[in-house]
């Protein structure tokens, strides 16, 4: 994938696309059998299709790279979230937060998961929910709201943190608007988020009985926790600066530099002291071959990049024009269209990529008559909640998994009423 990112040729892509099918050849047994079907489902859905568009060996070559971003940035923040998890004090923080009072850690959470899940990626929020499933006593409502703080959470920082692939395929998909550009943006709409998923749940429990006496205070919670989001900090920051320095997307940055601070991670915290290096060296090596435990992830992702960008060529013109029409113009509208389409589309069992990399495609910017940035943004902001609101997402099917409750409950039920106010806000935002 880095050589690829730095040749940008088709003989890069090729040997790209090689390497992901020697990895899904010799890995697909690990993959689940829904994921199977799946994939083959797509794949073959994109191969009736080649025929019909007019540059089918350019959409393959666009659907590949988006496949290897995403899977290449997974493999390399799990990397550092698995060393990072051996940190003792990471760990007491994330304990920490759910001994705050009821009525704190919906915002407490929220703000929790930009920096724990924004560092390190799906493996900050398992450590979040990990945390949350093993409390006793707690009341099923006390729960849902506890994981519905942690799933919005997940959408606010999807629109920003370049840990994700959000950022990095919706970028991929315009030519010219850098991470830095559309930062300040999603910065204003995830803060609306965690402000609104903290006003919705103190509505709820308006008129509800006094909360729990408060086992720990924030203050405590910021001293631990303060060298912990400095250290988070200067990584991203050290990533950025790296990326503008060599004029380099931040992807390929965080793809070379997560493994490098992920072995340090591992070279400082080994129980091994007298041989730290060797012990660290060999840390990182067992958690790159654990790593073929995502061959489902790869090649959902694989078949998802490939059919979302040859699905968007075959799409008559004629529908797309008709849809957009509907808008009459309006910037609002035409913001609104774009994200309940992606929600939509990812409530009938498509995958939340596929439906972003699909509407995205369709509705373009000029289509549309909406800048390049606003548009973006709009697709941003419909992936990240159709992530939390779907029942099919990986987020949903980890809180389900953590918390025992229903997935419908836990994910439809419980943020229909914040998702449907969000997509409201964020069209107005960017309207």
């Amino acid at each position: 994938m880095l050589a690829d990112m730095l040749l940008r040729h088709r003989f890069s892509v090729a040997l790209l696309a090689v390497g992901y099918l020697i990895f899904l050849l010799l890995q697909h047994r690990q993959a689940a059998t829904g994921v199977r079907r799946t994939s083959i489902a797509l794949t073959s859905l994109t191969v009736l299709l080649l025929p019909v568009i007019d540059m089918p060996m350019k959409a393959l070559e666009s659907g590949v790279r988006i496949g290897g971003m995403i899977s290449s940035l997974l493999i390399s923040v799990s990397l550092l979230s698995r060393a990072s998890m051996r940190v003792p004090r990471m760990r007491k923080v994330v304990a920490d937060l759910f001994a705050l009072q009821r009525s704190q850690r919906p915002l407490a959470l929220g703000i929790a998961a930009q920096f724990l899940g924004g560092f390190l990626g799906l493996a900050g929020l398992t450590m979040m929910m990990d945390v949350a499933a093993q409390r006793d006593g707690v009341v099923k409502t006390d729960q849902i709201a506890d994981f519905s703080a942690i799933s919005r959470g997940y959408a606010a920082l999807s629109l920003w943190s370049p840990m994700y692939s959000n950022m990095s395929i919706v970028l991929a998909l315009y030519g010219g608007i850098g991470w830095t550009e559309v930062l300040p943006y999603a910065f204003v709409i995830s803060a609306l988020f965690i402000g609104l998923g903290a006003l919705l749940e103190k509505a709820k429990r308006r008129g509800a009985m006094p909360s729990e006496a408060q086992a720990t205070s924030v203050v405590p919670l910021l001293r631990e926790g303060l060298p912990i989001m400095a250290v988070i900090l200067c990584f991203v920051a050290l990533m950025v600066l790296t990326s503008n320095r060599l004029n380099l997307s931040i992807s390929a940055v965080i793809i070379f530099g997560a493994p490098a601070v992920a072995w340090l991670l591992n070279v400082l915290h080994t129980s091994d002291r007298t041989r730290r290096w060797a012990a660290g060296s060999r840390q990182l090596g067992q958690d790159l071959l654990g790593q073929s435990a995502m061959a489902g992830e790869v090649m959902l992702f694989l078949a998802s990049g490939c059919a979302g960008t040859v699905f968007s060529q075959a799409l008559p013109v004629s529908w797309s024009a008709a849809i957009a029409q509907m808008t009459g113009g309006s910037s609002y509208l035409s913001c609104l269209l774009v994200i309940v389409a992606i929600v939509l589309l990812s409530g009938t069992a498509i995958h939340p990529m596929l439906s972003a990399i699909l509407v995205g495609s369709s509705l373009s910017p000029m289509l549309l008559n909406l800048p390049s940035l606003v548009h973006v943004c709009a697709v941003l902001v419909g992936w990240g909640l159709a992530i939390i609101v779907t029942p099919f997402s990986v987020v949903s099917l980890m809180a389900a998994r953590f918390s025992g409750i229903p997935i419908l409950v836990i994910s439809l039920r419980a943020n229909l009423a914040f998702v449907l106010v969000s997509m409201g806000g964020a069209a107005l935002v960017l309207g």
